[in-house]
């Protein structure tokens, strides 16, 4: 199995990540993740979300993020936990935490079903997790007759939750009933023994984004006390001084010519290592340091991606800025 192979092979996820999609967020969902601009809520960091939510600690060891990243989500939506709903068909992934199967319902009408591990809530989302599935919090969000997002919270400070989103075609069963019942499923699952990762020589796949950065590295651009914003398992945010510093690992096609984006410039970071520099102008302009990590023979990877943007009147060289970033944090993780 390209890039990732797994210790327990599920064959129902047997296409789970290489080949299925061209790189993360590119999956066709409601909510893609996204970029967090300096000041925008990303996700809960407020310990008062509830009183006796302690920081960092999952509701069950079972969710604990160092657990998590590993576990690959196709797993968790396995043939024994889509077969109650209808018939499962192919497992594509965009992501570490993301899987979907478009399949169809018992009466053979579209039913497409993602499932996101460690997904990052709002305050509002948490607040709204008012009923309970599988002895977690849950919350529902009903676009649609055809379109329902449901979450357990799995930690609450802060908030992440394992999220089913579902949507159905015309004339099609209603969405939140079937999400329910495959969230339940998946909960069990993941308390469980699930199918996980068994990354390649440097995948960044389980290191803490947040921790792998000390302050000296972010001071220069964002002073002494920047505030950390973590979101999903893998990304990690920083602001401070009209300022924000971010760092993701992701899962990617590798381009042949290292051009992730059209403005893409090779630039040497060090040691050997090419990185791929993106500037982008606007009202917070940003320069976005893509490095590759790991790739196999059919092009299928591991990139880590460091930002640096500020707002227009800030004097700052974000490319510079953004290269300083990555040669401090490279050293640290996994070497290929």
């Amino acid at each position: 199995m390209p890039r990732f192979r797994a210790t327990a092979v599920v064959a129902a996820a047997a296409m789970l990540m290489a080949g299925c999609a061209t790189g993360p967020g590119l999956a066709k969902t409601n909510s893609p993740r996204r970029t967090v601009q300096a000041g925008a809520e990303a996700t809960s960091t407020d310990p008062s979300t509830k009183p006796s939510a302690q920081t960092g600690k999952p509701v069950d060891p079972s969710f604990a993020a160092e657990r998590l990243r590993l576990i690959n989500p196709c797993a968790l939506i396995d043939k024994d936990v889509l077969q109650v709903v209808g018939t499962p068909s192919r497992y594509t992934s965009s992501s570490y935490t993301r899987c979907s199967n478009y399949m169809k319902d018992k009466g053979g009408k579209t039913l497409n079903i993602t499932v996101d591990i460690g997904y990052s809530l709002t305050s509002t989302e948490v607040k709204n997790a008012t009923k309970e599935i599988a002895g977690l919090k849950s919350g529902e969000q009903k676009l649609s007759n055809s379109s329902c997002f449901i979450s357990a919270v799995t930690q609450e400070s802060p908030a992440q939750a394992v999220r089913i989103q579902v949507s159905t075609g015309t004339g099609g069963t209603e969405a939140c009933e079937p999400g329910r019942t495959v969230l339940e499923g998946a909960v069990r699952k993941l308390r469980g023994n699930p199918q996980k990762y068994s990354p390649p020589k440097g995948s960044p796949v389980e290191v803490d984004p947040c921790a792998i950065v000390d302050k000296a590295t972010l001071a220069p651009v964002l002073g002494a006390s920047p505030r950390a914003l973590p979101f999903g398992l893998h990304q990690c945010s920083w602001t401070g001084q009209s300022a924000q510093m971010q760092i993701e690992f992701k899962t990617a096609r590798i381009p042949k010519d290292g051009k992730f984006d059209t403005k893409s410039v090779e630039t040497d970071i060090g040691g050997g290592v090419k990185g791929y520099q993106a500037f982008k102008d606007g009202s917070f302009p940003t320069c976005e340091l893509v490095v590759v990590r790991t790739k196999d023979q059919a092009d299928a990877g591991e990139i880590v991606e460091f930002i640096v943007a500020a707002s227009k009147e800030k004097e700052l060289d974000r490319c510079q800025a953004a290269q300083a970033f990555a040669k401090a944090v490279l050293p640290a993780l996994p070497q290929p």
